[in-house]
């Protein structure tokens, strides 16, 4: 992600809108895995409280050394699922951070080649407004030499001078061709 003191311009409303959104996704997602896993932990530790309950009702109405070992296997029996479970919980964190940081790294990626194409945009745009000068007095040079040399060009022979409206003839001292327009 870019550093606060970098000179990269801020990211769009829009980008921020998906960053954020993206980012309450994941949040969401973990927040939702943390309350399954409170809920196990709950679930283990009601299961090792009423284990513990059974365990001293047991030795209250009977001999501790003899029920021990049924009790201390039965709790390894109870806790066991729920061991398993816990150590599935525990992987799945681990690939849900791998998929966060994963995703995170993509989005960085995707932020910086956003930013990168900005740039260039800008650059581009600064080029083009340096140039507006001269393709204004070019466009202006052209437009005044039109100006000038077509009406020019159409009444130097026949066809132009007929396309103006005009008529072609010959003068009757010199014997030049001119084009001749009558008011009318």
């Amino acid at each position: 992600m870019s550093n606060p003191g970098s000179a990269h311009p801020a990211l769009s409303d829009a980008a921020l809108r998906e960053t954020l959104d993206l980012l309450g996704t994941v949040v969401a997602n973990m927040a939702g895995k943390l309350d399954r896993h409170g809920q196990i932990l709950a679930d283990v530790q009601k299961a090792t409280t009423e284990s513990r309950d059974a365990a001293q009702a047991a030795k209250a109405h009977s001999d501790p050394q003899r029920y021990g070992r049924h009790i201390g296997q039965e709790l390894d029996r109870a806790l066991d699922a729920t061991l398993d479970r816990l150590k599935t919980l525990q992987s799945g964190f681990a690939t849900d951070r791998q998929e966060t940081r994963r995703s995170l790294n993509d989005l960085v990626r995707q932020e910086e080649a956003v930013l990168q194409h900005l740039r260039d945009d800008l650059e581009e745009a600064g080029r083009w407004k340096r140039r507006i000068p001269f393709i204004a007095i070019f466009g202006l040079a052209l437009a005044l030499g039109l100006t000038i040399a077509l009406p020019r060009f159409f009444a130097g022979n026949g066809v132009g001078c007929a396309v103006l409206g005009g008529e072609w003839l010959r003068g009757p001292e010199t014997g030049k061709q001119a084009c001749v327009f009558y008011a009318g």
